[in-house]
């Protein structure tokens, strides 16, 4: 059966069902290679995007310095979680948007929608059985 044959609650339980595969630390935040699910999107940039925020309030310089560090790990991230739609990763360009550009990313899409079901080229699908 295609994974394009699923009816929303099939896909649901398969979903709920499958735990993906954690990628390494360093390919996870240098890498611009490969896919990742929405859970370890989700474990790893929201502290990587909020620190910079949070270090705001002792010091203006230092969130920026900060921000600027944080930058490769936060594209790394989000190119990876549109290689799991199947898209390049360009649209990552939008967290660049200040104050708002990180949660446009979250929220229309890499945070919110599930990834393709099948293999792309940009690697092996994350719920294979």
């Amino acid at each position: 059966m295609d994974s394009l044959d699923l009816t929303p609650e099939q896909i649901a339980a398969k979903v709920r069902k499958k735990q993906t595969p954690a990628m390494a630390l360093r390919p996870l935040l240098l890498s611009f290679k490969g896919r990742i699910g929405r859970k370890q999107f989700l474990t790893w940039y929201i502290p990587l995007w909020g620190l910079p925020i949070l270090t705001t309030l002792l010091s203006q310089t230092a969130a920026a310095y900060l921000f600027l560090v944080m930058l490769w790990p936060l594209f790394a991230l989000t190119t990876k979680r549109y290689h799991d739609f199947g898209k390049a990763g360009w649209a990552g360009l939008f967290q660049l948007i200040p104050g708002l550009g990180g949660l446009l990313i979250i929220l229309a899409g890499c945070g919110m929608t599930i990834g393709d079901f099948h293999d792309n080229k940009y690697g092996e699908s994350l719920y294979k059985k």
